[in-house]
């Protein structure tokens, strides 16, 4: 008798505006090789967040519109190194920020209690800048019992670089989600990865489709109904 109001109250309600906010953060990396013969080491890390508004309609459906901010950095370090010859190190870091506006429709599934299966269909269209930033030195004459030895001419002394581009961006992404309601206003909501098709600069040629679930990649948001 005194579970069914509370399982009652904790019904998700489907009259309300809704705004649901969410993000991730994720670091990442890897190293391999023997320092004092060629080794390599690299680094990303990530997050973003996103808000939206919708309206729910029917008994399960919401639709709405929103946006979402990404920034992610990546460094890379090589190095390889000849004993009593030559050595050469290469490091690359590339920033790029992403910002999407964003259709979606969700629905609403109850699999026990206040648990609720809510995936969501999203379109995504957005802008990315990305500036990649480079350097590679390599150590000249190294002098082995009064030799002088050369590295190979190809990578000889030391060079930089840095760019800036920018791309339009599309995706359609199916994001498999999950929703736990505290109350009728109030919801903790988990995103899965996602099943994606997108495009940069409005190119065929440019497709990419991505099936990512990835815990490292999830994200976790608030559900507000009002």
């Amino acid at each position: 008798m005194l579970l069914f109001p509370l399982f009652v109250y904790a019904q998700p309600d489907s009259s309300k505006l809704t705004i649901r906010i969410n993000g991730g953060y994720t670091d990442t990396g890897s190293s391999n090789g023997v320092a004092s013969l060629g080794a390599s080491a690299s680094n990303t890390s990530a997050w973003n967040i996103g808000l939206t508004v919708g309206l729910p309609f029917g008994k399960r459906w919401e639709a709405g519109v929103g946006f979402e901010y990404w920034k992610q950095k990546t460094a890379a370090f090589s190095q390889i190194y000849l004993p009593k010859q030559w050595m050469a190190e290469e490091y690359t870091e590339t920033n790029m920020s992403l910002i999407l506006g964003k259709l979606y429709l969700t629905g609403r599934w109850q699999l026990f209690n206040r648990l609720y299966f809510t995936p969501m269909l999203s379109i995504d269209i957005g802008k990315a800048k990305v500036n990649l930033e480079s350097y590679k030195a390599v150590v000249e004459d190294i002098s082995v019992d009064g030799i002088i030895l050369k590295p190979p001419s190809h990578i000889d002394g030391a060079w930089g670089y840095e760019s800036k581009t920018s791309y339009d961006y599309f995706a359609i992404n199916l994001v498999p989600a999950f929703s736990y309601y505290l109350n009728r206003h109030f919801a903790l909501n988990l995103e899965t990865g996602s099943f994606s098709f997108s495009t940069t600069d409005w190119k065929w040629d440019n497709k990419q489709w991505l099936a990512n679930i990835n815990p490292t990649y999830w994200k976790l948001g608030i559900i507000v109904t009002f």
